[in-house]
C-alpha cells in the first residue's frame, strides 16, 4: 500500500510540483539553487525532459516570493524548447535567482545574456511573453493563501532580433516565428 502525504502537510513547492506533474502526466526533476538575494528562499527549477510528443520544459519556483513595483501578479517562469541540452533547463533557475525583485518579467521585457545559452545554438537573449499553453489553468496553485501564480514564458531570441521586435511588435514577431519558436537552431527573423 502506497501512502501519499496529505495536502495540508505539503509545502508550497510540493503543491506547485504536483499540479504541474498532474497536467503534464510525468514526473519532474527538481534542482535547487541557494538564493543570491538575502531574505529570499531558495530558487527551484522543475524540469520535464523532452519526449517524442513534448519539448523540454523547465519551470521556476521562487520568483513569486519576490516583489517588484511594476509586477501586478505573482509570476513564475517557464521555457519550452526542442532540445535535450540541460543548459536550457538551468537558465530558467539562473535568471530567476539573479533577476527576481529587479525585473518585473512583464510581457515584452527583453533579457540579454551576452553569451549563447547552449553549445547547440546561437540564441543569446530572451523576450518574456504571455503563456500560450492551453493545457495550464490561468493560475497555478501553490498551496499558499494567494490566488496562485501566473506562468509567463521565456522565449529564446537572438540579440539582433530586439530591433525586429521593436519594429514589428511582439505579437507579429511571435506570429512570424510560428512553428520554429521551439527550434534552438532556427534562423533569425
Amino acid at each position: 500500500m502506497i501512502f501519499k502525504k496529505p495536502d495540508f502537510l505539503k509545502s508550497p513547492l510540493e503543491h506547485y510540483r504536483s499540479q504541474l506533474e498532474d497536467i503534464l502526466q510525468e514526473r519532474s526533476s527538481v534542482f535547487r539553487e541557494k538564493s543570491v538575494k538575502k531574505k529570499l528562499p531558495f530558487v527551484y527549477n522543475l524540469v520535464f525532459p523532452r519526449t517524442e510528443s513534448r519539448p523540454l520544459m523547465s519551470f521556476s519556483y521562487g520568483l513569486s516570493f519576490a516583489s517588484h513595483p511594476d509586477q501586478h501578479n505573482k509570476v513564475e517562469l517557464y521555457l519550452q524548447i526542442n532540445s535535450e541540452d540541460m543548459a536550457w533547463a538551468h537558465v530558467v533557475g539562473y535568471l530567476t535567482n539573479q533577476l527576481r525583485g529587479d525585473c518585473p518579467f512583464n510581457s515584452g521585457e527583453i533579457i540579454r545574456l551576452g553569451q549563447k545559452i547552449s553549445e547547440e545554438s546561437e540564441l543569446n537573449a530572451f523576450v518574456v511573453i504571455n503563456s500560450d499553453l492551453t493545457l495550464f489553468p490561468e493560475r497555478i496553485k501553490d498551496g499558499r493563501k494567494s490566488t496562485g501564480v501566473q506562468l509567463v514564458e521565456l522565449l529564446p531570441i537572438y540579440e539582433q532580433e530586439v530591433l525586429t521586435i521593436q519594429k514589428l511588435g511582439l505579437a507579429e514577431f511571435i506570429n512570424q516565428l510560428k512553428f520554429s519558436k521551439l527550434d534552438p537552431k532556427r534562423k533569425a527573423i
